[in-house]
């Protein structure tokens, strides 16, 4: 194993001014690439000590339209309405933390990526957020705060944060929670790690992967400290049935190579001396782990939840109305309800359906033999107009936390004048008993 003393990663992750030359050309070029990267060029790359960027993490535009911003304003009160506090937790985008210094060093040039105005479009996305009632940390601010949580914050060879970044970004967290007073929280004292841990973990880097398959080099797995938080000291009369439940609903940021590798949830808990389950799902997407607890009726259960922390990375953000809507109809959904209207899906791959009277809450398919990943909805409107929403589910998310529903809150759109809807899907794979309903 390739250890790393703490010094010795602090020098590894220093930013440098001074360009290398990438670790080959193959990363400028796409076409130059295998196909299962390709989408990732061109990529900013030094020596093998140097940060790897990929194109996706280069977005520039992170603000929700007004549209998407209604819509998460509504899916915060349809959590609140269950007794649930909604936290969205997203980590700052790669890029910034970098630095615009080093990216331009990366490219040998200027890398045409002003992280100013991307870093104010962040902050603009999280003040958003917070103006529709999600508790939101800024982990930007967090992790661009000092030099050495800059450096220490993510991995260079690999996209996600180190458990450093983790634990800092879940203490940030706490103490927003905290500061909202919400119930279950009220009071709390938010408990503090010690930063240096004995533990440690190595990551041997999903960017390491790429640079081998494209570029033939090999990038030495960094091994890191595990912030260590003390244990609950339970008394004769404590029971951790009194402390507030929490679901974190995230992606391969807390669930890392099939378990919880960076202790998110463990950080979670103790910085707020809660029980924390954790339904992450990698590869998940945006909305597969949350919309997941919703369908599985996880916050309609017995047990109380306090607070449900909906991790997503940056990559994915909060822009694509879709899946947005997706998760409201999910949360819109009632149990025993009566269709409106019901019309069997057309095997042909497009159903439409006009809406007979007012515009209806939710558009639902239930599929009970379908293996789908993607709905399309083209809805039309009086004065002509069309808009087209997709629908996302991925193979990842376990069948528990699956439904046979895909629900499409159409809350808001009466105002356009909606006047129907055309789904189009995969007709091979909607299986027997495939129907369209509207509630």
């Amino acid at each position: 194993m390739k250890r790393l003393t703490a010094l010795c990663l602090a020098t590894v992750l220093a930013g440098s001014a001074i360009h290398a030359a990438p670790l080959c050309d193959a990363f400028a070029n796409p076409d130059a690439m295998p196909k299962k990267y390709q989408r990732l060029a061109p990529v900013l790359s030094g020596g093998p000590d140097d940060w790897i960027i990929t194109r996706d993490q280069m977005d520039t535009d992170y603000v929700p339209s007004a549209e998407a911003q209604s819509v998460l304003a509504q899916i915060v009160q349809e959590f609140e309405a269950r007794g649930t506090k909604l936290a969205i937790l997203m980590a700052p985008p790669r890029p910034l933390v970098a630095g615009e210094a080093t990216l331009n060093a990366l490219a040998g040039d200027d890398a045409g990526f002003d992280t100013v105005s991307v870093s104010a479009s962040f902050n603009d996305m999280i003040r958003v957020v917070q103006d529709a009632g999600a508790i939101a940390p800024n982990l930007l601010t967090l992790a661009t705060r000092d030099d050495v949580l800059r450096q220490a914050y993510y991995y260079r060879h690999d996209t996600h944060w180190t458990p450093r970044g983790a634990a800092e970004s879940a203490v940030a967290l706490a103490d927003a929670v905290v500061a909202e007073n919400a119930d279950g929280f009220a009071g709390k004292v938010v408990v503090r790690p010690d930063w240096n841990g004995s533990e440690t973990f190595e990551e041997r880097g999903s960017l390491a992967d790429m640079a081998r398959a494209v570029c033939d080099v090999e990038i030495a797995s960094v091994e890191t400290l595990i912030p260590s938080f003390p244990k609950a000291d339970l008394g004769l009369f404590d029971d951790a049935s009194d402390k507030p439940n929490i679901i974190l609903a995230g992606s391969s940021f807390s669930n890392r190579y099939k378990k919880d590798a960076y202790r998110v949830a463990d950080a979670i808990g103790s910085a707020l001396q809660a029980n924390v389950v954790n339904h992450s799902v990698s590869g998940g997407g945006a909305i597969g782990s949350i919309e997941g607890i919703v369908n599985a009726g996880l916050l309609d259960g017995d047990m109380s939840v306090d607070l449900v922390v909906w991790e997503l990375p940056y990559t994915e953000g909060l822009r694509s109305v879709g899946p947005l809507r997706q998760l409201l109809g999910a949360l819109q959904m009632k149990r025993g309800q009566v269709a409106r209207q019901t019309v069997a899906l057309d095997t042909s791959g497009k159903t439409l359906i006009n809406f007979d009277d007012n515009t209806p809450e939710v558009l639902a398919l239930a599929l009970p033999n379908a293996d789908l990943q993607r709905i399309k909805v083209d809805l039309r409107f009086e004065d002509g107009s069309k808009q087209t929403l997709g629908m996302v589910r991925k193979k990842h998310v376990p069948a528990f936390l699956r439904s046979d529903y895909w629900a499409l809150s159409l809350t808001g759109l009466e105002e356009r004048g909606l006047i129907s809807a055309t789904v189009r899907y995969d007709g091979k794979a909607i299986g027997a008993g495939a129907e369209l309903q509207v509630f």
